[in-house]
């Protein structure tokens, strides 16, 4: 009988059963495995797309920002200009941002033109950033709305903003708001509006360090905390802040999609006036520390910073309390040092701008450009040549914006007191012989007078001409001139019935009208021919208490001392009581000459700031190129300068240039 081993065979079975669970068991193992890192790199995938889109949505962003500084001011003098009401809805906040949306191409990750470029057909993108505005509104609000409907692009910083200003996340993150008319409050809603009618005011005071009422127009105020030195960040400087405040928010249409909440962020885009109150300023290339015949400046202290177009330096410079700051190049070919720092040239190189802001303790840039500071632009409002010549803005409901460009860019508009020469003694000799006087009454409204030799005009020699404080003569270097007598201005002004004082008509442009027959047109530069103005008897300015400002488009002669005595520092004005305090002067000419005679030239003191109204490309300002009434420079060692910044509003003289900086600021 055969004998089966059935307890082997049934252990091999067992042993097979075994394996197949081991099996089984490392199989599922393995599978676990597989689909835990297929869930991992999912999830991975997940976060990186989800990462990607917010930096997308972060770039997007900033990118707005930074299209905002370029649009936002020419906007605000597009509102300003003759006209504007005509194409009114290219200047509102909506097309604004429109625009900056299409200038940093915040729907697309690429063009649609790159696309195309790339014949890549059907394919579907993976950026879910990629999306498609319907209007402005699906990225950008004002933060505080005062209504359900409400639906503007921002809030503006003035006072009728009462519920802005009363928000607890906005209203302590914004500074001091401004007055406006209600009228100029909803234009404000619309437009970026800069006016002559936003004033401070004493109920918002938040940043302002002298008294608003005393100093409605201009203030005391911190300097931002930006990389371009105009001043130090936190230094005191003259200006007006005007702002708006706005939210961006990425992805609120899209979220379905990305599954990405979106992040609302809030700014305030901040547009400062600020006069020219530097040492030296210039909105064309200006040139410092060495006289054109290769002489290094000597006796000239500059208390304050320099700015221009392009700077270009030789010899030694020594900067205190300021900074040199230019929108485009700074070059330096000598020994430059700020507050006994030295900047060498290449200061602004890749690697030295980061060792700079490692090694120095605070965020101050001894010298900066303006294409390398961040979220700023700096914009000289300089019309040259133009500044010193009237110009019409048309009707009032012509444009948008309560205050014309012209009014606003060019002093001769906002004058107080203008002489219009109409008669001339002949052709080739420009002596005037009749004029116009225009000048205010005392409820500030336009008054005028004519005058006109042998009948109400005296000359010097006549009854009443040694009073008179506008005479014309042929001065010793044959030019003929108007000549005005600063010492006899305010009597005068007092003894035309209704006229205001000369607190009120403190300002003057003096030309003659082209179109008249005897006229010969001021050139530039000026003709031996063409009619000049000479300034006398200034020594003594204290009666000018609200300072005074004279603009004319001919050659100027600076006859004598001018504005040589002290007078007591204003109330309020933020400069210490007994500090140095003169009345506020300023002089605009195309060309200045100092003095008058031909035989003695008597040494130059100069002391307060100095600019130029150059502005072309190839133009250069070399500051301290003096001529005197020969048109002969003086001589480097006769010139004795103390250039020093403004310190307060009450030094700013009736008529001055005009920066702009624009900014935006986050609010955390």
């Amino acid at each position: 009988m055969k004998t089966f081993q059935i307890p082997i065979q049934k252990c091999r079975r067992q042993a097979g059963y075994a394996t197949l669970s081991v099996v089984a068991a490392i199989s599922l193992s393995v599978m676990s495995m597989l689909t835990y890192l297929l869930i991992s790199n999912i999830r991975s995938f997940d976060a990186q797309s989800r990462a990607q889109v917010k930096q997308d949505y972060s770039q997007k962003e900033d990118a707005i920002l930074n299209s905002l500084l370029h649009i936002v001011p020419n906007k605000a003098i597009g509102a300003m200009q003759e006209n504007s009401v005509d194409n009114a809805t290219q200047f509102t906040w909506e097309t604004i941002f429109s625009e900056a949306a299409n200038m940093a191409n915040a729907e697309q990750a690429a063009a649609p033109e790159l696309l195309v470029s790339l014949d890549l057909g059907d394919a579907i993108s993976a950026n879910t950033g990629d999306t498609q505005f319907d209007n402005v509104y699906q990225f950008v609000n004002s933060p505080v709305r005062n209504q359900a409907n409400d639906t503007r692009a921002v809030n503006g910083g003035n006072w009728w903003e009462y519920y802005m200003l009363g928000n607890s996340a906005i209203g302590q993150h914004v500074p001091a708001a401004l007055r406006v008319s209600y009228a100029d409050h909803k234009l404000d809603n619309q437009y970026p509006i800069i006016s002559f009618a936003k004033t401070y005011y004493n109920w918002y005071t938040k940043g302002l360090n002298v008294d608003p009422l005393a100093y409605p127009d201009f203030n005391l105020l911190q300097y931002p905390d930006v990389k371009f030195g105009y001043k130090r960040p936190g230094q005191l400087f003259v200006a007006k802040r005007n702002w708006w405040v706005f939210s961006l928010q990425f992805g609120s249409h899209n979220e379905a999609r990305t599954g990405i909440p979106p992040v609302k962020k809030s700014y305030v885009l901040s547009i400062y006036e600020i006069p020219s109150q530097l040492p030296l300023s210039s909105a064309a290339t200006m040139k410092i520390g060495e006289f054109e015949s290769g002489v290094d400046w000597s006796n000239v202290s500059i208390d304050g910073g320099v700015n221009a177009e392009s700077i270009e330096s030789a010899g030694q410079i020594a900067l205190n309390q300021g900074a040199i700051s230019a929108r485009k190049t700074v070059t330096l070919n000598g020994g430059v040092t700020v507050e006994d720092r030295e900047v060498s040239n290449g200061f602004d190189g890749v690697g030295n701008r980061e060792e700079r802001a490692l090694t120095s303790n605070t965020d101050f840039y001894d010298a900066s450009t303006g294409g390398n500071v961040g979220r700023v632009a700096f914009i000289p409002i300089n019309p040259g040549l133009d500044f010193v010549k009237r110009s019409s803005d048309g009707l009032r409901n012509t444009r948008i914006s309560p205050t014309g460009w012209n009014e606003y860019s060019r002093g001769a508009n906002r004058v107080k007191m203008r002489i219009e020469i109409t008669e001339m003694q002949a052709i080739d000799t420009q002596i005037p012989t009749k004029f116009k006087l225009h000048l205010r009454d005392e409820s500030n409204a336009w008054m005028e007078l004519e005058y006109e030799r042998g009948d109400n005009w005296p000359t010097e020699l006549e009854p009443g001409g040694e009073s008179f404080p506008f005479q014309s003569d042929e001065l010793e270097n044959l030019r003929s001139a108007m000549i005005v007598h600063l010492d006899r201005l305010p009597a005068f002004l007092e003894s035309i019935p209704n006229a205001g004082h000369i607190d009120v008509n403190n300002s003057i442009h003096i030309t003659p009208v082209v179109g008249h027959a005897s006229i010969q047109p001021p050139s530039s530069p000026s003709l031996d021919s063409d009619m000049a103005v000479s300034l006398r008897g200034g020594k003594d300015m204290t009666v000018y208490t609200e300072g005074f400002s004279l603009l004319t488009d001919s050659r100027l002669y600076i006859a004598e001392t001018i504005n040589a005595v002290k007078t007591t520092v204003p109330a309020n004005s933020g400069i210490p009581a007994g500090a140095d305090f003169y009345p506020p002067l300023s002089l605009f000419a195309p060309e200045k000459r100092f003095g008058e005679s031909l035989s003695l030239v008597k040494p130059l003191r100069l002391s307060g700031q100095m600019g130029s109204l150059k502005i072309n490309a190839g133009d250069t300002f070399n500051p301290l190129e003096l001529k005197s009434a020969d048109d002969s420079s003086l001589a480097e060692y006769k010139i004795d300068a103390e250039l020093n910044s403004i310190r307060s509003p009450a030094e700013l003289p009736p008529i001055n240039l005009m920066n702009w900086l624009v900014t935006i600021e986050e609010i955390h």
